[in-house]
């Protein structure tokens, strides 16, 4: 009841919102709401009333619909404002994309701007708590609505998912209970955590896990740029877009990482794919640039062309000729390709197997690399889609079939197909009696309905109309029925319908492992007769097989596509066209083809799977097959109760049954070993712990599919895993060249896969080389193969227990025919040999993957392997392709395929083979025979040289040259232009008939032919090998040229790889070369195989050998040579043989049968990409994100908008976890690489898990409810505020360093008017400059203020100067620094009484800040005296103004404006105020001139000086007010302007002296220069922060607008010699990471110094100075400016492990070990100490004063320490008479120790060890002894002159060290030069004997000629000991220059310099 307080309440209330104007005009529902608020104690401010104003007339009428349902008001109102606020942003257009930028220098004052923006960003921080607010209550509103629905949708998925396992099919959570929107967006959820709220290290985890990243929203952006709507938003499917920040980030990444997978390079792809590799630009240029001594066009393969690899790895002097004739006639720039360059745009190309990347990606996408598929991959392993299709698979599940989506479209809700809950249900029609779950069924109408335009009537629209059908093209079903319509679907749209349309639609039986079980098991076949497609999975087509019809359907389709089994596939993918296999016409040609079949994988498998599994002592009934007959069969089986092996291989069984005692002991068997049975190890292989059977306790609980609840023990499993699982190094790789290197464990087949080749291996032993070897020795009467079981076979009792007839002819078939399955017995290798021989790079080759790339030469075969080749080759040496075809195409009048060998091999002149043969071959003989010794071919020093025509530049020895020269003078006349003579002129030749070379050349060999003998020899050379010499000289080219002419694909080709595969249109001779073949075909015509025939038929022949008319000699002259190359023809019986062969292996398939292959071929997945693929997904498959464990309640809150999960739903979430974990322990981690998923982590983080363990657990779980509409808002609002915070922090964190570097700046920064500015009547002297010269050198008698005059010589009188420094102490506040402090706000120095004190720096000390003040009234004095000295206009009176008008000043007009009161005075100076009319009439005139203020007349100065003043906003005089930003109008700014130049007169000087200071700060920038505070600052943070934006955009950022850092500068880079230090980058490093460039050599491996501060020079200094010692180091990250080059050396880090060169762990060790090292070369350092040990322990003996080794420190002691403190004592001046030596060392020893420690070092350990070594050494008798010897220092060597080499210089002195001293009267100048001669040091490791006699001479000629060598001889008359060794100090001159300080004989200015500082540092 509503007492009347309340009503009273109520309209009080009422009245006070009735008065407030905002509230009237808010609408009657937002009236109702704020008064039910109001009633509810809650007050609305006005700025909430102001912003619903925004609220629209549908969001009220909703208003009125929510208050009718009773929702709370303040969730009413938070959604109210969340809308309002909307409304109102949408309203300020384009606010929200306006991106803020930093504006810096003229533009804007840092400082200012950071205030500006601190503001502002408090202001958003208030709206954005405010936005969260009203989230939260929103959640909050919507938690038991969200609650609700989880609850009826886990109560639905709960009864679907226990009906389908009541089926025996298993749920896969993730997949089956969310869809694919619902599966991106939990995956997002998961990223955002991990990435901004998980404490976990992501940082090296794969990055590319954000949404925006997939393929079709980088499509979006390509299309649309800017204008796109997906890649835009602010998270995915959102309208809003994202930040500009945001956006500029992903751009980068689309930009940077995938330029190369837009439409143009795809299309560039389509155009230039088919063109070969050395065409490409990068190499045409080599190619120009240095022809025959270029290494990238000459490369065999594009590998070592891009490595530039050329001379190492060269193509053939053929090929080598033929790209260089390309190159001539395709200049400049050859074949453009853009999609595989290395960077777009860029020239040089990407790596070949990121090449293949992207061919992979326009040929597929890259759909293989999402987090589906990724995921996908994790759960099956190699049985994943990622690894069976090339193309994403569409529309997999069993009910999108034809036959349901039809019984849907047909019967709708009365379908009996389609709602069934298994495929077998639907097949069966029992829709609906086992119907599917309801979530279930309305996915399936949803896709029904939006894929209407598969139903055929449709697709018979576009199969009658094609592109002018009107319903295939409509957006609805309704518009297709009508027949009209205004817009069709998009182009994107049409091409998927139609490609949909033109292909047949492939079943699930239709896949290659289907067909490839059908052909390997036929009627046994346990995939492929499978009922359904979940059947076929699980290998349960024996038990659940399809009707009759369809197996008979499926039969008819596998024998007509037999051509798509995997071999097929395997030898298009590998040969191309080139290939014969695919294209055969006869599927049992190549019976057993498989490369896994081959002799060497069958060993392998036999060496690893039979012991595991004790195969050969097994009874045949224990087989797995004979396993599988008992469960499927029982008592009926056809197989197991067989008494006889045979015929139960047989299935005939029954026909003899063993005793019932056999049969007992087997069924015993079986029911203890029925888990080997191959339908539980299929299972194992599919799900491995996530199976139902196969690991359960008994067969009856693996029926029941409760393995779960009742499994067997731990150790039993683990024993059937074992057996279960293939290993092998070999037979079970995924691809033939894996398993040839043996990486199986790496890239392994499916396990599937590999059961299936594990059972034909069984069931095909006999197969076996052994059995295949014993049926070729024995025959009939082998051992072994005649067997009819392996277990008699491995017994060798094949005649006593044989098998059957039937058997025996079918293995004796197949030895004979299909046993030839090794590869080198392939065409392509057939073919090698054939024309090779044994120069052949392919048959010769160790295996496939080596042959197939020419690599015979590198990776040859075993002697004895090789020469089991030959002798096959010898004999089927006509099964080479180029026979086959001589065969196919001439039948019987073929002849090459009937010789009785190699005619190939017999047509090549035997010695052009072997090493020397390339020089013997005629075209290298006419390169001799034309150009003598100006030949570029025969005098090269190999054939890749003489290819190259290089035998000028690379020629041979002497000794060859002549062995060859001679050779030439006997076989001249095997030159090209001696066989054309002979050719075109026969017996009237002018060269081959010659005696000699030179008659030949002359043309003179009719004036002396030579003898008839010769002449035949020569003949019959002609005829028999002169056509040797091209392979396109053949026969079968020549018949090519004839029946085809240009038009031809054999004779027209490149080489001989590209005719025999007659591709000669895509890979074309060249125009010449094809012109200079016609030339010769037209010549030859009568060689082709047509006209031999003819003439071979004699009499009988048509006589087309001789149709042109030749005359007598030419036809003599062709039967001669018919009868030379006729060769020896086969055997009768061999010809026969070789006949059927090629009828078995000929027939090939029609063009269009070839067409439709390669078409299916193309879109397949071959061995080679699996591989690839798994590579990749094996890689990234755990280097997923994670989150630690005791985040997980926080993850599923950000999941679930916000609300935290009960405490049952986390321990929910982690017993799903912990029970995945436990089923796929062990799962695929032999396959996937993937580590246990234990749930820990390497970085000792805590447990933590992956989002792929986190997605299971939450689907399994059912713990994800997708959003809602309003919930997806808020989301994509909470993201956009997150983006725009990150954007703030990093703009607020950029604009910050900004300000703190302007301010440094300004605190340094002293103006002119500082340093000049004087009162009126004051003199020179107190201008404060001299106030500040004063300060600076108040005792200097040279000072400037004790001059008499201004800038004078002359010095003022004493008197004067006491007057001055009275005045000076008084005033010391003028001093510029003081005044610069005042005018920065700064510290307040300058206020206080006294003059504060300074150090030596004139530095002020810190603690003066207690002391006192100046009073009052001298404060404001001084402050007044800086404010006329920034201004100096400040106290000039106005133009305008009258004499009594004293207060038209500058300075008044300031005093009005802030506020004070002197422009009151009725005088200046005055105390009484003005009339109030004169004030009045003051204020008037003041107020109207702001703008005569000192600040605004600065401004104008700074605008005629055109530069940036820091305290200036340069149009600050031309506003309209003084808080304006507009700007007067032009005759206002021309007054004021006038007015400036009268009030200030001439301002050039000050501009002059501008624009001076603004060069010489533009040069001291340039100057490379420490960091200052705020970049050092911002460096270290950016440093150690992990950004986000930059791990999303992978590392892709949008530039700064100022660069923060300074940037590199080039150095030159220093001479090989004596020299300063350079640096080898002026980016300043952290003092003890910065390395220096030194002078040291160090000398290559080509003998070459390298280049200091190269890579490798700088790798040689670290392996000289670093040593081999590993270092233990520790310390925190420098930043990336700070990192150093990788080296060789080695450091241990803190966890024991090596630091990974190059990192920042790695980086810090170096530099510490750099210090140490340079540490150690000062006098008293480790390296110092070792050269006084080394060079003059001898010395010191005979000469008594010079310096000893320091003694070895004692146990326990600092060795360094110990050094320094020997060091400091030696820096000790001689001790005065009287005085105790070791009492005077010790005192300067300790004054020294007491120097601070270095940067970086502690100083309480540095000052320990200081004291533990200065005790130490005060009681060490041999310190002490040291102490009083070191008093002297050894004299050194003088510098090297000019151009003289160091080192040498050094080792010339060095050597003359060991000169004995001179006899008695002998000159001692002579008597070392004589011996310095003989002295000579040898030269150091890699530096050449002769160029270091030359350097060591010319040190020897310096040294000389050089008076301070000749003194320094005489010094050292007495001789030093030896140097340490090289191998004690790597390198000696490094060593030298090390040393120098401390060794005698050595000195370098940098020692000299290190020795100065040391002194300095030590007080001597």
């Amino acid at each position: 009841m509503t007492t009347r307080e309340d009503m009273k309440g109520s309209a009080a209330e009422r009245r006070a919102l009735s008065g407030n104007n905002l509230f009237e005009n808010l609408g009657k529902p937002i009236q109702d709401l704020l008064m039910a608020l109001q009633e509810d104690g809650k007050e609305t401010d006005d700025k909430t009333m102001e912003l619903l104003t925004h609220v629209t007339v549908k969001q009220l009428a909703k208003i009125f619909e929510m208050l009718n349902q009773g929702e709370d008001p303040e969730t009413i109102l938070a959604w109210l404002k969340r809308r309002a606020r909307k409304n109102k942003n949408k309203a300020e257009s384009g606010l929200d994309d306006k991106k803020a930028l930093i504006k810096t220098g003229a533009d804007r004052d840092p400082i200012a701007f950071y205030k500006e923006l601190e503001a502002e960003n408090a202001k958003k921080e208030e709206e954005w708590a405010e936005m969260e607010e009203e989230r939260a209550q929103l959640r909050k509103a919507r938690a038991n609505e969200r609650e609700r629905k989880r609850k009826e949708r886990d109560e639905a998925q709960k009864a679907a998912d226990e009906a389908l396992q009541a089926e025996g099919v298993s749920v896969q959570a993730l997949k089956d209970n969310y869809d694919e929107k619902d599966r991106n967006a939990l995956a997002q959820q998961f990223e955002k955590f991990a990435n901004r709220e998980s404490a976990f290290d992501n940082s090296e985890k794969d990055q590319d896990g954000e949404w925006w990243k997939r393929d079709k929203f980088r499509r979006d952006w390509e299309k649309n740029k800017g204008k796109g709507k997906k890649w835009t938003g602010v998270v995915e499917g959102a309208r809003e877009k994202a930040t500009p920040a945001e956006l500029a980030v992903r751009e980068e990444f689309y930009k940077g990482n995938d330029w190369w997978k837009a439409d143009k390079y795809r299309n560039d792809w389509e155009a230039t794919r088919e063109a070969e590799w050395w065409k490409e630009e990068p190499y045409i240029k080599d190619w120009q640039q240095r022809k025959g001594d270029g290494e990238r066009w000459k490369a065999a393969t594009e590998e070592a062309g891009l490595e530039e690899k050329g001379d190492t790895y060269p193509c053939s002097a053929e090929e080598q000729a033929r790209r260089q004739d390309w190159y001539k006639a395709n200049g400049p720039r050859g074949v453009v390709k853009q999609w595989n360059a290395a960077t777009e745009g860029d020239v040089e190309k990407c790596s070949v197997e990121e090449k293949k990347e992207r061919e992979e990606y326009y040929r597929n996408g890259d759909w293989w690399k999402t987090d589906d598929a990724r995921h996908d991959f994790k759960d099956r392993g190699m049985d994943c889609d990622a690894l069976t299709f090339a193309r994403e698979p569409k529309d997999t599940e069993w009910w999108k079939a034809a036959p349901f989506r039809e019984d849907y479209w047909a019967n709708g809700d009365g379908g009996k197909m389609w709602p069934a809950i298994t495929e077998t249900a639907g097949l069966d029609g029992e829709g609906a009696e086992k119907p599917c779950g309801a979530q279930e069924k309305a996915k399936r109408e949803a896709w029904y309905k939006a894929n209407w335009w598969k139903k055929p009537e449709i697709k018979a629209d576009w199969e009658e109309n094609k592109g002018k059908g009107k319903k295939w093209r409509a957006p609805t079903e309704e518009d297709a029925k009508k027949g009209s319509y205004k817009n069709p679907v998009s182009e994107g749209e049409k091409r998927r319908r139609e490609e949909f349309y033109s292909k047949p639609e492939e079943e699930w039986w239709q896949l290659p492992k289907y067909i490839q079980d059908y052909f390997t098991t036929k009627e046994d076949g346990r995939h492929w007769q499978a009922k359904t497609r979940a059947g076929g999975e699980q290998g349960k087509g024996l038990e659940q097989p399809a009707d009759a019809p369809e197996i008979d359907r499926r039969v008819k389709w596998y024998e007509d596509n037999w051509w798509k089994q995997d071999k097929f596939l395997d030898d298009f993918a590998k040969n191309g066209k080139a290939g014969t296999a695919w294209q055969s016409a006869d599927p049992t040609l190549t019976a057993d083809k498989d490369w896994w079949k081959q002799p060497d994988f069958i060993v392998n498998w036999s060496k690893t799977m039979k012991p595991k599994r004790k195969m050969g002592n097994e009874e045949w009934w224990q087989q797995p097959d004979v396993i599988e007959d008992w469960i499927a069969r029982g008592d009926n089986g056809c197989k197991w109760p067989s008494s006889d092996e045979k015929l139960a291989r047989a299935k005939r069984a029954q026909e003899t049954v063993a005793d019932a005692d056999t049969l007992r002991e087997r069924k015993d068997w079986y029911e203890a070993n029925w888990w080997k049975s191959p339908k539980y190890q299929i299972e194992w292989a599919l799900k491995g712990r996530k199976g139902t059977q196969w690991f359960a306790k008994a067969k009856p609980v693996a029926d029941a599919n409760q393995a779960e609840k009742e499994p067997a023990s731990d150790e039993e499993i683990g024993a059937r895993e074992h057996w279960y699982r293939p290993i092998g190094s070999m037979w079970r790789a995924v691809s033939e060249e894996q398993g040839f290197l043996k990486k199986a464990q790496d890239f392994p087949c499916p396990k599937a896969e590999a059961m299936a080749r594990d059972e034909w291996y069984r069931g095909n032993w006999w197969k076996a080389p052994e059995y295949a070897e014993d049926w070729a020795q024995h025959g009939d009467k082998g051992a072994r193969w005649l067997a009819g079981s392996e277990c008699a076979a491995e017994k060798n009792m094949g005649q006593e227990d044989m098998c059957a007839p039937d058997e025996k002819l079918r293995r004796d078939e197949w030895y004979r025919n299909a046993a030839d399955n090794e590869w080198w017995k392939e065409p392509q290798f057939v073919e090698d040999w054939a024309q090779q021989g044994d120069d052949g790079a392919k048959w010769t080759a160790d295996g496939r993957p080596n042959g197939v790339k020419n690599g015979g030469k590198e990776h040859p075969g075993t002697p004895e392997e090789l020469d089991a080749r030959r002798k096959w080759y010898d004999k089927n040496w006509w099964k080479a392709p180029s026979a086959m075809e001589d065969w196919r195409k001439n039948g019987d009048e073929g002849q090459k395929w009937k010789q009785d060998t190699n005619p190939d091999l017999e047509g090549v002149d035997p010695e052009t083979k072997g090493e020397d043969g390339w020089w013997k071959k005629p075209d290298v003989i006419g390169d001799w025979f034309r150009f003598g010794d100006d030949g570029k071919r025969w005098l090269a020093e190999n054939e890749g040289a003489a290819a190259a025509q290089q035998g000028q530049k690379k020629p041979a020895g002497d000794a060859e040259k002549a062995k060859r020269e001679k050779w030439y003078k006997d076989n001249w006349w095997k030159a090209p232009q001696c066989q054309d003579d002979w050719a075109e002129k026969a017996g009237e030749g002018e060269k081959w008939l010659a005696t000699d070379a030179e008659k030949a050349q002359e043309g003179a060999a009719q004036d002396s032919p030579t003898g008839a003998e010769e002449k035949e020899k020569r003949e019959a050379w002609y005829q028999k090998f002169g056509d040797g010499d091209a392979w396109w000289k053949k026969p079968e080219y020549i018949e090519d040229y004839e029946n085809h002419k240009e038009q031809a694909k054999k004779w027209t080709a490149a080489n001989a790889d590209a005719a025999q595969a007659s591709r000669g249109k895509e890979m074309p001779a060249s125009g010449p070369e094809k012109t200079k073949r016609e030339k010769w075909y037209n010549d030859n015509w009568w060689k082709a195989p047509v006209y031999a025939n003819d003439w071979a038929k004699g009499d009988e022949g048509e006589g087309k050998w001789k149709k042109d008319d030749p005359t007598d000699a030419e036809k003599d002259r062709r039967e001669k040579w018919y009868a030379a190359n006729r060769g020896t023809p086969a055997s009768d019986e061999e010809v026969k043989k070789r006949d059927d062969w090629y009828q078995k292996h000929c027939p090939e398939a029609s063009d269009e049968q070839k067409a439709d292959r390669e078409d299916w071929y193309t879109n397949q997945l071959p061995d080679e990409q699996k591989a690839a693929r798994l590579q990749w997904l094996r890689q990234r498959a755990d280097n997923e994100k994670r989150i630690l464990q005791e985040e997980l309640p926080e993850a599923l809150a950000a999941i679930n908008e916000g609300q935290a999960p009960t405490e049952n739903q986390v321990q929910a979430i982690i017993a799903a976890l912990e029970r995945n974990r436990e089923k796929k322990k062990d799962d695929f981690t032999d396959e996937t690489g993937n580590a246990q998923p234990t749930g820990d982590d390497d970085d000792d983080e805590g447990p933590s898990l992956t989002k792929d363990e986190f997605l299971e657990a939450v689907a399994e779980v059912g713990f994800y409810v997708a959003p809602e509409k309003e919930e997806l808002e808020m989301q994509a609002e909470e993201e956009r505020q997150q983006q725009e915070k990150d954007e703030m922090t990093r703009q607020t964190e950029e604009v910050a360093y900004l300000a703190m570097d302007k301010e440094e700046e300004l605190k340094k920064e002293v103006q002119e008017w500082q340093r000049t500015h004087k009162e009126a009547g004051e003199e020179w002297w107190q201008a404060p400059e001299y106030v500040e010269d004063y300060q600076v050198n108040p005792d200097d008698v040279e000072a400037k203020w004790r001059k008499e005059m201004e800038g004078g010589e002359d010095p003022a009188e004493p008197s004067e100067c006491v007057r001055r420094e009275k005045w000076y102490k008084d005033n010391w506040w003028k001093a510029p620094k003081f005044s610069n402090e005042w005018k920065n706000d700064g510290e307040d120095w300058w206020q206080k009484a006294e003059r504060p004190a300074e150090d030596e720096d004139n530095e002020v000390v810190e603690d003066y800040d207690d002391e006192p003040n100046a009073e009052d009234d001298e404060l404001a004095a001084r402050e007044e005296w800086y404010r006329n000295a920034k201004c100096g206009e400040r106290k000039k009176q106005d133009p305008t103004a009258a004499p009594d008008e004293w207060w038209k000043t500058p300075a008044m007009v300031e005093n009005y404006h802030e506020g004070k009161e002197d422009w009151k005075k009725d005088k200046e100076g005055g105390e009484d105020d003005a009339s109030p009319e004169e004030q009045e009439k003051r204020e008037e005139w003041l107020k109207d001139n702001w703008w005569k203020q000192p600040k605004h007349i600065d401004d104008w100065k700074a605008a005629q000086a055109g530069k940036d003043v820091p305290w200036a906003d340069t149009d600050s005089w031309k506003k309209t007010n003084p808080d304006g930003e507009q700007e007067a109008g032009a005759n206002e700014q021309r007054k004021r302007d006038e007015w400036m130049k009268e009030m200030c007169g001439d301002v050039a000087p000050q501009v002059q002296a501008w624009e001076a200071k603004a060069k010489d700060a533009e040069e001291e920038e340039a100057k490379p220069k420490e960091l200052t505070w705020a970049q050092k600052k911002k460096a270290e943070a950016d440093a150690k922060k992990q950004d986000d934006t930059w791990n999303r955009g992978g590392g892709a950022l949008a530039p700064p607008t100022k660069p923060l850092m300074p940037q590199p500068v080039e150095v030159a880079p220093a001479k090989v010699g004596w020299g300063e230090p350079v640096k080898v980058n002026a980016n300043p490093y952290p003092a003890d990471a910065q390395l220096v460039a030194s002078t040291t050599t160090y000398i290559g491996p080509d003998g070459k110094p390298l280049q200091p501060g190269s890579d490798a020079w700088n790798r040689a200094h670290a392996q000289q100075g670093g040593g081999a010692q590993p270092q233990r180091v520790s310390g925190s990250p420098y930043p990336p400016e700070a990192q150093l080059v990788a080296s060789t050396t080695t450091y241990i880090g803190a966890d024991g492990q090596k630091l990974q060169p190059g990192s920042d762990a790695w980086n810090r060790a170096h530099a510490q070990q750099q210090a140490k090292i340079e540490a150690a070369a000062a006098p008293g350092g480790d390296a110092w100490n070792k050269s006084i040990a080394a060079q003059q322990a001898q010395a010191a003996a005979q000469a008594p004063g010079t310096a000893a080794a320091v003694p070895p420190p004692p146990a326990g002691v600092d060795g360094d320490a110990w050094n320094r403190a020997h060091k400091a004592a030696l820096q000790a001046p001689p001790a005065p008479a009287n005085v105790d030596a070791d009492a005077w060392n010790r005192k300067h020893r300790d004054e020294a120790l007491a120097a601070p420690p270095p940067a970086n070092v502690d100083a309480d350990a540095w000052n320990r060890n200081n004291k533990a070594a200065a005790e130490a050494m005060d009681n060490n008798a041999e310190s002490q002894a040291w102490n009083r010897k070191h008093q002297e220092a050894a004299a050194a060597i003088p510098p090297p002159p000019a151009n003289v080499d160091a080192d040498a210089w050094n080792r010339v002195h060095k050597a003359q060290m060991a000169i004995p001293p001179p006899p008695p009267n002998v000159d001692a100048d002579a008597w070392n030069r004589r011996h310095k001669a003989e002295a000579a040091p040898p030269p150091p490791q890699g530096v050449q004997q002769d160029a270091w006699n030359k350097k060591v001479q010319e040190a020897q000629q310096a040294m000389a000629q050089d008076p301070q060598s000749d003194a320094w001889n005489r010094k050292h008359a007495p001789p030093p000991p030896a140097a340490p060794a090289p191998q004690q100090i790597a390198q000696q001159d490094a060593w030298n220059k090390r040393v120098a300080p401390a060794a005698a004989p050595v000195a370098a200015p940098v020692a000299q310099q290190e020795a100065g500082r040391v002194g300095e540092a030590c007080g001597a």
